[in-house]
């Protein structure tokens, strides 16, 4: 109720002092006061009435604005379409008030000596307070949506730091290294060759993460060489349980996904599916001509697990929205789990 009070107070006070700047600058502030007749008492009100009303509208058709295009306001040529459409709406009121003023009012009260001259006078004054006070709002929108952006930049930035903390911790924790030297120790045994190619992949995987961990985006080329060490080692552990193909047709050094994330697709559907050498895990990972690169597995989830958190994909989301505009897509059936990222060509993001 005080945010209301004090934003129709304000309103009122810029109306009155509208009505007396422009009585005084036309002059014809002395003669409402030399007039027979006294004007101020009708006159004022009446424009406070207008300055209102206008400024209401103005108001109107600015939020209708900004809840049709959010994610557009800081834009000039949006900001423009508005000016126009708020002019639009507002300026036959004003034309229309400004007549009523001066042929009605003015007439009745029998206080106006030149009723066309001041009538254009009025109307070019009122189209001029009418243009000001919709350019206050324009621009109050556009910075109320830059802060609001920023504060949101924050915090994704926050978020993106989380993300990639809680890649860097799930590939260091002590389950996902057990599995892997417990892997490894079997193979020392029975195949030497294999264990050395095993440490070799194992190490370019966290020097992969170490290196990255403070990069948004990387390339799909790199992306991939990681992948094939990642897969190298479910592969190993899991042998014929699990099957990955990859088609993919474009050049990938020309484009860039979020850091670790084709891994923690691949991470999330071996930890929520069954899968055994009767019947494998088969995820496919291929292209959608230059838009999107696409992660889909087969269902079998595991007893216990009725419904994912999708907390990796909440992640995946939030960073492209620092980068992009494009929007991550899910699709789910009985038989299948498919996910669908964006690929940013590397232009779009120097921009």
């Amino acid at each position: 109720m005080s945010k209301i009070l004090r934003k129709y107070g304000l309103r009122i006070l810029v109306s009155t002092f509208i009505y007396l700047f422009f009585r005084i600058t036309s002059g014809s502030l002395q003669y409402d006061l030399n007039c027979s007749t006294a004007t101020w008492p009708v006159l004022l009100p009446f424009t406070i009435f207008v300055v209102l009303i206008v400024w209401e509208v103005c108001d109107r058709v600015i939020i209708y604005f900004a809840r049709q295009y959010p994610q557009d306001l800081s834009s000039k040529r949006r900001l423009a379409v508005i000016f126009a459409m708020v002019t639009l709406a507002t300026f036959p009121l004003v034309t229309g008030f400004i007549y009523f003023e001066n042929y009605q009012i003015k007439t009745w009260l029998n206080c106006i000596k030149d009723l066309e001259g001041e009538f254009w006078a009025d109307l070019m004054q009122g189209y001029v307070v009418t243009w000001l006070v919709i350019s206050v709002e324009i621009l109050k929108v556009y910075y109320q949506n830059v802060k609001n952006m920023e504060i949101e930049q924050a915090r994704m930035q926050k978020e993106l730091m989380r993300t990639q903390y809680e890649s860097l911790k799930n590939q260091v924790n002590p389950h996902f290294l057990f599995n892997n030297f417990s892997v490894l120790t079997a193979l020392i045994y029975q195949d030497a060759d294999l264990a050395s190619d095993f440490v070799t992949k194992l190490s370019k995987l966290y020097r992969y993460i170490l290196d990255n961990k403070e990069n948004e985006m990387v390339s799909l080329e790199k992306e991939f060489e990681f992948l094939d060490s990642y897969l190298f080692l479910l592969k190993t552990r899991h042998e014929e349980s699990l099957h990955v193909e990859k088609k993919v047709n474009i050049n990938p050094a020309d484009f860039y996904v979020p850091t670790l994330s084709l891994q923690m697709l691949i991470e999330n559907a071996v930890k929520h599916n069954n899968f055994s050498r009767e019947k494998p895990l088969v995820i496919t990972i291929y292209n959608e001509n230059d838009q999107f690169i696409v992660v889909q597995n087969g269902l079998n989830r595991k007893a216990g697990i009725t419904h994912s958190t999708r907390i990796g994909l909440e992640n995946i989301k939030n960073r492209y929205t620092l980068k992009s505009d494009k929007k991550v897509m899910v699709y789910q059936s009985e038989q299948y789990f498919k996910v669908k990222l964006p690929i940013l060509p590397s232009l779009s993001l120097s921009q």
